[in-house]
């Protein structure tokens, strides 16, 4: 199975969820977003800054690429957002 995919850094049209950590990602807020195909199945998501750069980092020590959604803790800067938005 191929598998292919294309990331970019954009600033969402409307709030959106980070797939490694569930918090929240205001509109407007520059995030990374992810759309391809992996071990046969579609994937599309998004991630906030702060957790694609903890996951880059732990992917590239450890050389797994996969990771399961929701594992990552929140950074405490998305912990305040998810409150406000309650």
């Amino acid at each position: 199975m191929s598998n292919f995919g294309e990331g970019r850094w954009m600033a969402g049209r409307k709030d959106h969820r980070c797939e490694y950590c569930y918090g929240p990602i205001p509109k407007g807020e520059e995030h990374f977003y992810y759309r391809g195909m992996y071990d046969g199945e579609w994937q599309n998501w998004r991630m906030h800054r702060e957790c694609y750069e903890g996951y880059e980092i732990d992917a590239q020590y450890s050389g797994d690429w996969e990771f399961m959604p929701g594992e990552a803790d929140r950074p405490e800067r998305v912990k305040q957002i998810a409150e406000v938005k309650g």
